[in-house]
């Protein structure tokens, strides 16, 4: 009877329930001008969640940068309101490959290292999968 008891309580702490967040990424350029253009992100989380939002984002020229910077703050969300488990959907086979490989982290382009570095440690607090999605 101590064993099985034992087992249950086990059990119970293995079993917790699994949260899943499915988060759609994109980065894209707005025009604020005639030769001038901001960079911007959407994280999209789902019809009417509060999480759901689009931001100017400065420092990067370059809108898969920008997606990434997206996919980042997206798994940062997902980690500090535990869930267990993301889904970051990306545009960019960039990103995607970013993503998947951020233990390879020293091998990201300089301006992006910091992003794919802080993605890899995100992966200790919550399980990230990524998929890409063209459109």
């Amino acid at each position: 009877m101590y064993i099985k008891r034992a087992e249950l309580s086990g059990k119970a702490s293995f079993c917790q329930k699994m949260t899943t967040a499915v988060v759609h990424v994109s980065g894209y350029s707005k025009p604020i001008g005639l030769e001038d253009h901001q960079m911007c992100y959407t994280a999209y989380w789902g019809v009417d969640h509060p999480n759901s939002h689009q931001a100017v984002v400065e420092g990067y020229l370059n809108k898969v940068h920008v997606e990434l910077f997206a996919a980042r703050m997206a798994i940062r969300t997902a980690a500090k309101q535990k869930y267990s488990r993301i889904i970051v959907r990306c545009d960019s086979r960039f990103a995607y490959d970013q993503i998947k490989n951020s233990a390879n982290f020293a091998r990201a382009p300089e301006e992006i290292l910091h992003l794919v570095a802080s993605i890899h440690d995100y992966k200790k607090q919550i399980l990230v999968e990524v998929e890409f999605s063209e459109n």
